[in-house]
C-alpha cells in the first residue's frame, strides 16, 4: 500500500507535535499549516490524499477553506475536526464535502480508525467478505456430502443467489471465479440429485411444488370479491434476476417470496403449458390433443391455447369466475402501453393473467446478436441488464398501477436459463428437435456424463410419438453439439443463455407473492 500524504490544517499547529509523530510513525507523511490561505496555496501545489481541518480558525475558517479546496480538487478527502457536532457538519457529510469528522478532543487513534474508514474500507470489507464466503463453500461442501433433498437444495440455490449479489458488488474476479466454480460444483451434484428423483416425484405425493402446482398452491388462494389478483409471469427469469429488482418491487409491495421446481424440460412448452394447466404434459396431450402440435417445428404453437388451458384449470379446482379471467400476452414495447392504459379499467377483474415474454426474447436473440453479445457477456451482466430493463419498463409502470389499485400480484415465471460453457456431442435423425439443452426424437445418443437420457418419457410425465421417442436432457453447463458441425455449433452457442435442461437456475424457480402496502 502507497505512503498517505497528509496535510494537517489547525490555528494550534505546534500543539499537534504529538499527533503528528504519531501518524508518521504509523507510515503516514504529514505536512502542517496554522491557516486556511497556507491549506489552500498547499493544495495547489502538492498532491495530497488527505486533509485533517480544523472548523474553527481565525480568518479564513473551516468551512470557508473546505469550499476553496474543493474547488481545487473536488475528490480530495477531507475529515473535519470541530468542537461540536453541528447540523451544518451533517449536511455537509452527507452532501459528500467531507468524508468523515472528529469531535474534540481527538485521541491518535480516532484519526487511524476514520483513515481507515477511507481508505482501507473495500480491502478490510473485501477480507472481511472472503473469509465469510470460505466459511460459507465449506458449509455448502458439508452439506452436499450429507445427501441434500429438494429442500435442503432450495436453500443451497437462494445462498447461491445472495452471494451473486453480494460479489456483484464487490467487483472482486477472484472471488468471482471461486464463485463460478462452487456453482458448477453444486449443478454437477444437483444434476445427479435430479436424475435420481425426478420420476419418483412425478409418482408420488412426496415432492416440492412443481409449475403444474402454481396456480392451486398461490394464485387461487388469493381470489375474492374485493380487489383484483394479477398472475404476471416473465418467461425465462432467473431466481438471481428476480433478486436484482426485487427492491423495486418491495418499495411497492409486501412480498413473501416462495420458490418452487419447474418440470422438464425447462423449456416454454413444457413449463409454461403446465403452470396454467396444472397438468403434465402428458396429460396436456392425451385431453387438450388439440393444444399439443406434435411437428417438432411448431414448439411455438403449444403455447396458444395457455389461456384455455387455465381456465379449465379453474372450473376443476371448482372456480367459475364471474367475469372470466382476462389474459395478455406482451411481447414488445406497444403491448406493454396497452397494459398501461388498461389496468385501471381492470379493477374490478378477479383474475387478470400477464406474460411478458421480453427475458426469453432476449436470452433467445443473444446469441444471434453482437451488441447483445457484448452488452450481456456474463451473469453479472445479466443480473445489471435485466435490473435496468425493469427501471425503465412498462412493466413497473404497470407494478405501480397496480399498487395503487390495492391488488395483489403473483409474480413467477416459467423457467430459467443457464450461461452455456461446454459443448458435448449427439446424434440424433433429421426430426430430432433443434434446441440445445433438451433434445426429442428417436434413438438419440449422448455421453451420459453431460446428460440425462430419458428412455421412458412417461416416467417424466413426458409424450412420446412412438415407441422409440426419447428425450435427452443436458446437465451442468453443457449444451448439445452435432458431431458433423462441431465447431459452428461452438462458435454460436458457447457462451450463450440458453435452457430446457437441468441446473439449479433453470428448475429452481421465484414466486413472489405481493400484497399492496394501499390494502394497510
Amino acid at each position: 500500500m502507497k505512503k498517505l500524504k497528509i496535510l494537517w490544517v489547525d490555528d494550534e499547529v505546534k500543539l499537534l507535535k504529538p499527533f503528528v509523530i504519531f501518524l508518521e510513525d504509523k507510515g503516514y507523511s504529514v505536512d502542517t499549516v496554522s491557516n486556511g490561505a497556507d491549506a489552500i496555496a498547499s493544495v495547489i501545489n502538492y498532491k495530497y490524499d488527505l486533509v485533517l481541518l480544523d472548523e474553527m480558525m481565525p480568518g479564513l475558517d473551516g468551512l470557508a477553506t473546505l469550499q476553496e479546496i474543493k474547488k481545487i480538487n473536488s475528490s480530495l478527502s477531507v475529515i473535519m475536526v470541530t468542537k461540536s457536532e453541528e447540523e451544518g457538519l451533517m449536511e455537509n457529510a452527507i452532501a459528500g464535502q467531507i468524508a468523515d469528522y472528529l469531535i474534540k478532543p481527538i485521541n491518535p487513534n480516532q484519526i487511524i480508525m476514520a483513515i481507515k474508514k477511507i481508505f482501507q474500507a473495500d480491502e478490510i470489507r473485501q477480507n472481511h467478505i472472503g473469509e465469510e464466503y470460505a466459511r460459507f463453500s465449506a458449509k455448502i461442501n458439508q452439506k452436499l456430502f450429507s445427501n441434500p433433498d429438494w429442500n435442503d437444495w432450495l436453500r443451497i440455490y437462494k445462498d447461491m443467489c445472495r452471494w451473486d449479489i453480494t460479489i456483484d458488488e464487490m467487483n472482486d474476479s477472484g472471488l468471482s471465479h471461486m464463485h463460478f466454480l462452487e456453482k458448477r460444483n453444486c449443478n454437477s451434484e444437483f444434476s445427479n440429485y435430479i436424475e435420481n428423483n425426478y420420476a419418483e416425484w412425478m409418482a408420488s405425493d412426496n415432492r416440492p411444488i412443481l409449475s403444474f402446482d402454481v396456480a392451486s398452491e398461490f394464485v387461487t388462494p388469493e381470489i375474492n370479491e374485493n380487489s383484483p389478483v394479477y398472475y404476471i409471469v416473465l418467461d425465462c427469469m432467473r431466481l438471481d434476476q428476480y433478486k436484482a429488482i426485487e427492491p423495486y418491487i418491495k418499495e411497492l409491495f409486501d412480498v413473501d417470496l416462495k420458490l418452487y421446481y419447474s418440470i422438464l424440460p425447462t423449456a416454454t412448452p413444457y413449463s409454461r403449458n403446465a403452470l396454467f394447466s396444472g397438468l403434465l404434459p402428458i396429460d396436456i396431450a392425451r385431453n387438450y390433443p388439440e393444444y399439443w402440435v406434435e411437428s417438432s417445428e411448431m414448439d411455438s404453437s403449444r403455447n396458444r391455447n395457455e389461456h384455455q388451458l387455465l381456465d379449465a384449470h379453474l372450473e376443476d379446482l371448482g372456480y367459475f369466475l364471474e367475469p372470466s379471467s382476462k389474459y395478455v400476452k406482451i411481447f414488445n414495447i406497444e403491448e406493454g402501453g396497452f397494459v398501461i392504459r388498461k389496468i385501471e379499467s381492470w379493477s374490478r377483474e378477479k383474475l387478470v393473467v400477464l406474460v411478458y415474454n421480453f427475458l426469453d426474447l432476449v436470452a433467445h436473440h443473444r446469441s444471434k446478436d453482437q451488441i447483445l453479445q457484448e452488452t450481456i457477456p456474463n451473469e453479472e451482466a445479466l443480473r445489471a441488464f435485466t435490473k435496468h430493463w425493469f427501471i425503465h419498463s412498462a412493466f413497473y409502470e404497470a407494478l405501480k398501477h397496480i399498487a395503487k389499485q390495492g391488488g395483489t400480484v403473483i409474480l413467477t415465471t416459467d423457467h430459467g436459463s443457464i450461461r452455456c460453457n461446454r459443448a458435448t456431442q449427439v446424434i440424433g435423425d433429421k426430426d430430432t428437435t433443434v434446441t440445445v439443452r433438451y433434445k426429442e426424437g428417436k434413438n438419440l445418443t449422448c455421453n451420459t456424463k453431460h446428460a440425462l437420457y430419458l428412455k421412458e418419457p412417461e416416467k417424466f410425465g413426458l409424450p412420446s410419438k412412438n415407441m422409440v421417442d426419447n428425450y435427452i436432457f443436458a446437465k451442468d453447463d453443457y449444451y448439445f453439439v452435432y458431431p458433423n458441425a462441431y465447431h459452428a455449433y461452438q462458435k454460436q452457442f458457447n457462451g450463450t443463455f440458453q435452457h430446457g435442461g437441468i441446473s439449479m437456475e433453470e428448475m429452481i424457480l421465484p414466486l413472489a407473492i405481493c400484497k399492496s402496502k394501499k390494502k394497510k
